[in-house]
């Protein structure tokens, strides 16, 4: 073999160079084969996705159980198959690989299965062998691949002839999946399949998840679907979620609604134990406050986001009286006028039975220090404060981003990942979340792979991002492999292969600066979760090309653009495309102060606010779960996975 030098001149390569050059060049251009691209699963037509299966007649179930097996009958079952007929010897693998699952060993278990074809085996077999498969992707995050293997028409025919215990599986295997993917109406559809099959002991924990994923779904998507199905289970399940999740303001209006339920459902199995806090209504109408303070900020610094949570406010306040529900009589009172605690309790002299604000955190900071161990009534702050330990009474709700970094962790989670890289701007916002964050991917046994900070006045983001992704490491062994043999190699850089996925705080200019730069810095399969502040809440698609592929959480109030009440505030206020998160806060602050006793019921206890979904921790805090959306084209998709599947077209 011959090389040219720089000057012309031939150069022979010693068999030492060789393997030198083999060896780095290996390390140097031969780029990591990135996370393969999730197929997105077939959306289910209609009639598919609303077509219940008939129920099977219970019946004594004789099948394999593999709890009832050991290892060493494993290996024993793996030997006798290679002698056996081909029927009997699948059904040793099948059972083999069963056990192995309950063992956790997901690879070895797929490796037993990997030459049976389904066709070959009998239906049964071929649902088992589906299952299987589908768990074994499951555990490799492969999702879409999972629910696709139990979606083939063979097996779904194979389920109809299956015994009482393998449907079961097969639906609640396929329900996690559905989850996962985002797709909760066809997750609830297949738990409310199974509801009848389990036992008296079982169905409490099934009612909970449907009713979880249930509440995942917009009201317009429940109304549009009720009519879908001829399953009365199914129809009634619709109709009650409905009405949890609609008429937030008017408490009086729902109660109607519910007790109307009520009637036409009397067999239904959420009859005698209304999910959702339900059952509390009646406790909100006798115990609601009839005179109401409101604390804000209308001078001063905050000034214009105290207007701004007021008129959110009064927006509700008037929707609900032109609705004909009842509504209190609103103090206003100024959280600048004077000292937060003399005011505090000119509010209470004056008969105020319930106190929303104040709003600045060196107010509440105050009134906590100065009614250490009980507020005098129930008093939800619009800010929230550090403590383990907050006074009987107070209610602190604030749009924190440190919850949208706990809840991207817990999303990020949920899709299978383990390792992520942290990117957040300088200062000790920035550090806040990024800690946040931290600590809730630890919780969950997730791994922090690295952590980089930015700083966009210095224009840094190429720099620091060529760092962390150790680009900056893979040209330095170019240039030792240049001088070692005397000339440039073909090469490609390469970055670290050891991220599932990026967490990014940054406003919209740092996130349409940083994403183009993750693709040039051979990052762009790696996928990004950002928090609210990437999105600046209008579309602007010539503009947000630039962040496409990003997945963010942002309240439902920015993706609800047929909103009667944000239209009407934007068309009354000329300056409100800047405060729109403040008038969803203001919207729900007014909502809230009718449901603090319902959000005290726990995880059901949940309030649907233009926020999030709202409930209470055990500090009194009120925390929000927020919409998922990506950025495709340059527009914000509300909930990208699930939309194929439930027709979901952002109407929040």
């Amino acid at each position: 073999m011959t090389a040219q030098t720089n000057n012309g001149e031939s150069m022979k390569t010693s068999t030492f160079t060789l393997i030198l050059v083999a060896t780095m060049l290996a390390s140097c251009s031969s780029t990591p084969t990135p996370p393969s691209k999730k197929p997105t699963a077939k959306p289910a037509s209609s009639s598919e996705q609303f077509t219940f299966r008939p129920r099977p007649v219970a019946s004594a179930d004789s099948e394999f159980n593999p709890a009832t097996v050991d290892l060493k009958t494993v290996e024993q079952w793996l030997i006798d198959a290679k002698s056996s007929e081909p029927e009997e010897a699948a059904e040793l693998l099948l059972r083999s690989a069963e056990v192995l699952l309950r063992e956790g060993e997901l690879a070895r278990a797929d490796d037993v299965v990997g030459e049976l074809i389904a066709p070959e085996l009998n239906a049964d077999q071929a649902l088992r062998l589906a299952i299987i498969r589908a768990r074994v992707q499951r555990g490799h995050a492969e999702f879409s691949q999972a629910l696709a293997q139990l979606s083939d028409p063979l097996i779904e025919s194979a389920v109809l002839e299956a015994p009482v215990r393998r449907q079961m599986q097969y639906s609640q295997l396929r329900a996690s999946l559905y989850e996962i993917e985002g797709d909760y109406l066809s997750a609830a559809r297949e738990r409310i399949f199974i509801d009848p099959m389990l036992s008296p002991g079982q169905q409490p924990s099934n009612r909970e998840s449907i009713w979880g994923a249930l509440m995942q779904i917009p009201t317009s998507m429940l109304v549009k679907n009720i009519n879908s199905s001829t399953n009365r289970d199914y129809i009634g399940w619709l109709e009650l979620a409905s009405i949890a999740k609609d008429n937030q303001n008017n408490i009086d209006a729902q109660v109607k609604q519910r007790d109307a339920w009520l009637r036409n459902w009397p067999q239904h199995p959420a009859h005698d134990a209304l999910p959702g806090g339900l059952d509390k209504l009646n406790d909100l109408i006798v115990e609601r406050a009839d005179q109401v303070a409101l604390i804000l900020p209308v001078t001063g610094r905050l000034a214009a986001y105290g207007k701004a949570i007021r008129d959110g406010f009064f927006a509700a306040y008037y929707e609900t009286l032109n609705q004909g529900g009842s509504v209190p009589q609103i103090n206003q009172y100024d959280s600048n006028a004077t000292d937060i605690n003399t005011l505090y309790q000119d509010v209470l002299n004056s008969g105020n039975k319930l106190v929303i604000g104040p709003l600045e955190k060196e107010n509440l900071s105050a009134l906590v220090a100065n009614h250490p161990s009980s507020m005098n009534v129930p008093t939800l702050a619009l800010n929230r404060i550090d403590g383990n330990r907050f006074p009987n009474g107070l209610y602190q709700f604030g749009l924190n981003p440190e919850d949208e970094a706990e809840q991207i962790a817990e999303i990020a989670m949920s899709k299978g990942y383990s390792r992520a890289l942290i990117l957040t701007p300088e200062g000790s916002w920035g550090q806040k979340v990024a800690a946040a964050f931290a600590q809730r991917w630890q919780d969950l046994n997730g791994k922090i792979v690295a952590s980089q900070t930015f700083d966009a006045s210095k224009n840094n983001y190429s720099e620091r991002i060529k760092s962390i992704l150790q680009i900056d490491k893979s040209q330095q062994r170019l240039q030792r492999l240049q001088q070692i043999i005397g000339f440039r190699p073909t090469y490609e850089p390469y970055r670290r292969s050891d991220i599932d996925f990026i967490f990014l705080l940054a406003r919209p200019n740092e996130g349409r600066a940083i994403k183009p730069l993750l693709a040039y810095h051979y990052a762009g399969d790696i996928p990004v979760y950002a928090t609210s502040h990437i999105y600046r809440g209008s579309n602007s698609p010539g503009k947000d090309q630039d962040i496409n592929g990003v997945r963010f959480i942002d309240i439902p109030w920015i993706f609800n653009q047929k909103s009667a009440i944000r239209r009407d505030i934007n068309a009354g206020i000329p300056s409100s495309a800047g405060y729109q998160r403040m008038y969803a806060l203001g919207v729900d602050s007014f909502r809230l102060h009718l449901r603090l006793k319902q959000l005290r019921n726990g995880a059901s206890g949940q309030v649907f606010g233009e926020t999030g979904t709202l409930t209470l921790n055990e500090l009194g805090q009120i925390e929000r779960e927020l919409s998922l959306a990506e950025i495709q084209d340059g527009v914000a998709v509300v909930n990208p996975l699930g939309a194929a599947n439930q027709d979901v077209s952002n109407d929040f």
